[in-house]
């Protein structure tokens, strides 16, 4: 229902009605056009995609209703002006030995951005027990900061909350949630020197 923009045309013929139909262009029926005021507006909202379809080169017709009624066409290009949008990212899971050495890596978090060419920026928000993971702020790796802090035993798993943010204008953020579990690993028994004493016989 938007306004995009009212077509212009004339007839030198005074008093005749002018009747405005899309010919061609409209890429899945994005406008519609008013047949009395040439008025196109917003058809299917969804259909206006910059990264798709940057801009409709729409063929109009106007038709007067002249005995014989007589058109003419002309192209009215419709350009999108590009509006940044949400960067994509959805909960993930990944699995790591318990003890694991320090920058090993536990999984890449993936994620994606609508608008060609931006730079995705990557953080841990919160579930980072003991400060035992990193992450990789260009990449979006994911790499054991602290081997002491994963111990299944206290604690099996790590639901860590990862916000990834463009650099657009404004800058746009989404958060997700990235599981890391821990694989239990066999870890030897304990064991120290001891005394004991005893009365003899």
């Amino acid at each position: 229902g938007s306004l995009a923009g009212t077509v212009a045309a004339s007839d030198p013929d005074a008093g005749q009605t002018k009747t405005f139909s899309i010919v061609s262009g409209n890429t899945n029926g994005a406008f519609a056009i008013n047949a009395s005021s040439g008025a196109i507006t917003v058809a299917s909202s969804t259909a206006l995609n910059f990264e798709t379809t940057p801009s409709f080169p729409l063929v109009i017709k106007v038709q007067d209703n002249g005995s014989p009624a007589l058109s003419s066409q002309a192209t009215v290009t419709i350009s999108l002006t590009d509006v940044n949008e949400l960067p994509v990212i959805s909960n993930q899971s990944f699995a790591v030995n318990e003890n694991t050495a320090n920058g090993t890596l536990a999984g890449t978090v993936a994620a994606s951005d609508p608008d060609a060419g931006q730079t995705k920026t990557f953080f841990i928000v919160s579930g980072n027990t003991n400060g035992a993971f990193a992450i990789n702020a260009t990449s979006g790796a994911i790499t054991v900061a602290s081997s002491t802090a994963l111990n299944f035993e206290t604690t099996p798993s790590f639901p860590l909350v990862i916000k990834v943010q463009d650099n657009g204008s404004p800058a746009l953020s989404s958060q997700a949630t990235v599981t890391i579990s821990l694989t239990d690993v066999n870890e030897l028994p304990v064991i120290s020197n001891q005394s004991f004493a005893v009365a003899e016989n």
